[in-house]
């Protein structure tokens, strides 16, 4: 017996030596990111395309880019975006894309799908410095539909007929390694206007029912801002569409209310 019990307390000394010795989270990490318009595709048509790694704008040649202007563009800014984000803390707000809606003439090519290409370095900085952790490129497809302005449009809008713009977000959860702890990154937005669409307005996209994206009126300028977070589990939430529709609030309320049980 005597043997049986010195076993054990060699054996919890081991687990304890163990824990003791392992690696402790990053609690704030440095970021710099960079979000870029690339692969996108035109309908076929007539005027002129634009196609920088800041803007994509198709409609009649030499027109204006400008609200009530011949053009229609998708813009990205900032491209590049630096700061601090906390593990299991609030959500750090990166880039802003923006649609300005101009009616298009139907004999010109229009914008039909693109990728927004996601770069992420994170260096970690407390509790202790580390090297840079480049993350591999996360990629978001979109479709777009710039709509006919008659009816009928098939869909619920707000006028007649809103285009459609589509983001397929992909994974929620993206994993990385660092010092042998998992971390996990999700992209969201907070500016709320990304919701599941109609199926009808999936469809003139070209994506399946259940799509997420939003609806633009003609003559309006519509931005969604984006954020990403990291948490050193997996995010779950009922469907991964929701994630979208979380405010930033409720988000960093839940995330420091975690990490506050965690330490009681």
């Amino acid at each position: 017996m005597k043997k049986i019990l010195a076993m054990l307390g060699a054996l919890a000394g081991l687990s304890f030596a163990a824990s003791a010795v392992a690696n402790p989270i990053v609690d704030t990490w440095t970021f710099a990111e960079t979000l870029a318009w690339s692969a996108q595709t035109y309908t076929a048509g007539g005027g002129s395309q634009t196609n920088l790694p800041d803007k994509l704008s198709w409609g009649q040649s030499g027109g204006s880019e400008a609200l009530g202007g011949t053009r229609s563009s998708l813009g990205i800014n900032p491209t590049a975006a630096n700061g601090t984000v906390d593990t299991n803390g609030l959500p750090a707000i990166t880039n802003t894309i923006t649609h300005t809606n101009n009616v298009i003439d139907s004999s010109f090519a229009t914008l039909a799908t693109a990728t927004l290409h996601n770069t992420l370095t994170l260096t970690p900085l407390l509790p202790t410095p580390g090297g840079a952790q480049v993350i591999p490129p996360i990629d978001f497809l979109i479709h777009f539909k710039e709509t006919l302005n008659q009816a009928p449009c098939g869909f619920p809008v707000a006028t007649t007929c809103d285009d459609v713009f589509v983001i397929d977000f992909g994974s929620l959860n993206n994993s990385f390694v660092y010092d042998t702890n998992t971390y996990f990154i999700s992209i969201i937005t907070t500016t709320g206007n990304l919701t599941p669409l109609d199926p009808g307005a999936c469809a003139a996209a070209g994506s399946p029912a259940g799509c997420l994206g939003f609806t633009t009126p003609e003559n309006a300028v519509t931005p969604v801002t984006f954020a990403f977070l990291i948490t050193s589990q997996p995010v779950t939430v009922p469907e991964p569409s929701q994630l979208a529709l979380l405010a930033i609030g409720l988000l960093g309320l839940y995330f420091i209310r975690g990490r506050k049980s965690q330490k009681l």
